[in-house]
């Protein structure tokens, strides 16, 4: 018995709508991200000046950015929030055991306006210590 011979083309076919999709998921990504990248320091603060500022070479995967307003307010992702809300975020737990979050690797960085008070960096500075943050650092332009 013969069988039958089906003739085969010898092109090859590229299916490129897997890869079309893949692509439109990464322009949606990296349009998202910046957007949150951005509302961090939409909120322009007139920040202090330092003597011995230095750029950061690497920005950190869990970094808290709180900005404070010259009219004393407080800024998380570019949203007014009240202390207990701040104080909430900062001291993060686990949900459903109360236990706090592994904070090894988070920093909080905080954008004060220099004509801000003291009064309102020492409690996010005491909150910090009692989550066990150890990267605090200040938001700050270097002196000329």
């Amino acid at each position: 018995m013969k069988t039958a011979k089906v003739p085969r083309s010898r092109s090859l076919r590229f299916i490129i709508t897997p890869m079309i999709d893949i692509v439109f998921l990464l322009i949606i990504f990296f349009l998202v991200t910046t957007h949150f990248v951005k509302s961090e320091t939409l909120e322009t603060v007139d920040l202090p000046a330092a003597t011995q500022a230095t750029n950061e070479e690497e920005v950190p995967k869990r970094r808290l950015v709180i900005t404070i307003t010259k009219e004393e307010q407080y800024l998380v992702a570019g949203r007014v929030v009240s202390w207990p809300e701040l104080e909430g975020i900062i001291l993060e737990t686990e949900s459903g055991t109360g236990k706090p979050k592994e904070k090894k690797d988070r920093e909080v960085r905080i954008r004060g306006d220099a004509a801000s008070r003291y009064e309102l960096v020492k409690p996010i500075l005491m909150a910090c210590a009692e989550a066990g943050i150890q990267k605090v650092s200040f938001a700050v332009v270097p002196a000329e």
